[in-house]
């Protein structure tokens, strides 16, 4: 089948339509990879309309981060901005938030930023990344299973990246892909030298396993410069805890 038929976001010049089909009922839409629909990214599409629906949770501010000169950087998305944007943002946690103040938190590798105001004045925003958009807590969705995961691994990178100098640009350089090989690999090793821990999470060890055959050969490089980025924040953090 086509994509007229099943609408994708991978398409430069058709996305703000596409993400505006998807979101005709909804405020935000978490959109998982498809590759056999030609679209291997992961997208979190979300609409600033001029007024709430009230018929569902209605977005008005976004905070991500972004890189500047290898230092992370928090930005805040609202109607106000100025729009269009085509740039980058960096990994960790996506907060929708709506005029009530509840949130819907979202965790990241890192990956692209569009966002277009469409002429009815919608924006419409797409973080998109070939690593997963992995589901925190949050008003309208169901918790990812391997979002506490993520969020300790980020916790613990954020170690040297606190003390060590260079640390934060020696992440900041690393593509989103080769930040999700190092989480499963820190995920498989953790498991791997507690067999005590492995057995409460067979789940979790299974997918670990499973990934990690996928991931090593599907993105070879990724999988390399992943256990490369390991060991050089192995060996700051272990100068951070001196």
């Amino acid at each position: 089948m086509t994509n007229d038929q099943h609408p994708t976001l991978d398409d430069d010049g058709r996305w703000v339509e596409q993400a505006g089909r998807r979101l005709a009922n909804l405020g935000f839409e978490l959109v998982e990879a498809d590759r056999v629909a030609g679209d291997p990214a992961s997208h979190l599409i979300l609409a600033f309309r001029p007024a709430p629906t009230l018929h569902h949770f209605d977005p008005e501010t976004v905070d991500c981060w972004t890189c500047d000169s290898g230092r992370g950087k928090a930005v805040k998305l609202d109607r106000e901005s100025h729009y269009p944007i085509s740039s980058e943002y960096s990994w960790g946690p996506i907060s929708v938030v709506d005029r009530m103040g509840v949130a819907n938190q979202f965790l990241s590798f890192g990956g692209a930023l569009r966002a277009q105001m469409t002429p009815e004045a919608t924006v419409l925003i797409d973080f998109s990344s070939h690593a997963p958009i992995l589901r925190g807590s949050g008003h309208s969705q169901a918790v990812d299973p391997l979002g506490a995961e993520a969020g300790a691994f980020f916790a613990r990178i954020k170690v040297p990246i606190d003390f060590v100098p260079g640390a934060e640009a020696l992440v900041a350089s690393a593509s989103p892909l080769t930040l999700y090989c190092a989480f499963i690999q820190n995920v498989r090793d953790r498991l791997t030298q507690a067999r005590g821990l492995r057995e409460a999470n067979r789940w979790l060890a299974e997918w670990s396993s499973r990934e990690s055959q996928r991931m090593e050969s599907s993105a070879a490089e990724q999988w390399q410069a992943a256990a490369d980025l390991r060991q050089q924040l192995d060996a700051a953090e272990a100068i951070a805890r001196e």
